[in-house]
């Protein structure tokens, strides 16, 4: 169905443009859940495994009474998939939970956007931990959006790592209608349907702008041949967030990123120090 979808929608939008921008936003809006593959198993066995309140699904490792260290997947995604990070941070003596969000993994929910994501988040950590301060927030892709999405909305961290994650939320939106072939008055009302589910047009959704505000030590992780999000955004919010740190890969693309080993030591130290008066140099 969503292979035809292009051709479906792109007929049904020049006679009824409501509801093929309707249609395409459910298909947006709506992430694909996907089967965990054999490389995260062995993550998934070693995990306490629990839900939240809200049906959040929790992956823990580590010490419990450690610092907190929160990891957030991307679309489409699962939070064992940063799970590579686990190792390096209970070495450190941290406690590491990694989260599916709605619609995600085992989680519960059908549907989400960075607000209703970035939502979701805060909720997780006012109940992981009663300080309401989590150590970091590792986050790859769309999951990195929403957290500096969450943080400007009083999630309280003292250091966020951003891994492959796109600068430019109207650069997505509109990315996607040209996929879906709209008409220009259904791409229209597809842009009415995210700001009203977002709260926000998605112009104003701009990570680097959104960061300068939040005063919080940054790790901006991305490769430069990431076919899924153009290196651009990681340049364009390192430019834009007063002493963000900036740590470019080779040849990785956009998920090997969260595997490498020398990503991880980077990003492991970069925590750490976080608190500290000054952060280490990469």
């Amino acid at each position: 169905m969503r292979k035809k979808l292009p051709l479906i929608l792109g007929k049904l939008s020049k006679f009824a443009p409501r509801i093929a921008a309707s249609i395409a936003f459910h298909y947006f809006a709506t992430p694909i859940r996907t089967p965990r593959p054999e490389s995260e198993k062995l993550w998934h066995e070693t995990a306490k495994k629990y839900f939240l309140k809200n049906g959040t699904a929790a992956f823990e490792w580590g010490n419990p009474d450690g610092a907190l260290v929160i990891l957030i997947h991307g679309w489409n995604g699962r939070g064992t998939q940063l799970a590579s990070f686990a190792n390096s941070l209970v070495e450190k003596n941290f406690r590491v939970v990694a989260l599916d969000g709605p619609g995600h993994g085992i989680s519960s929910g059908k549907k989400t956007n960075p607000s209703h994501f970035a939502q979701f988040i805060i909720d997780a950590q006012k109940e992981l931990i009663s300080t309401n301060e989590s150590q970091a927030v590792i986050a790859h892709s769309f999951g990195g959006s929403s957290t500096v999405l969450a943080v400007s909305r009083g999630l309280k961290t003292k250091g966020i790592v951003l891994i492959a994650s796109p600068a430019f939320y109207d650069r997505v939106v509109d990315y996607f209608v040209r996929s879906m072939n709209l008409s220009p008055s259904s791409v229209k009302i597809f842009f009415e349907l995210v700001t009203k589910a977002t709260g926000l047009p998605p112009k104003e959704l701009n990570i680097g702008i959104i960061g300068a505000k939040l005063n919080l030590p940054v790790l901006i992780v991305h490769d430069e041949v990431d076919n899924a999000v153009d290196y651009l955004s990681a340049k364009s919010i390192h430019e834009t967030w007063p002493g963000s740190k900036l740590l470019t890969t080779q040849g990785l693309g956009h998920r090997r990123i969260l595997k490498d080993k020398a990503v991880i030591t980077n990003v492991t130290n970069f925590i750490v120090a976080l608190g500290r008066a000054s952060i280490p140099n990469l």
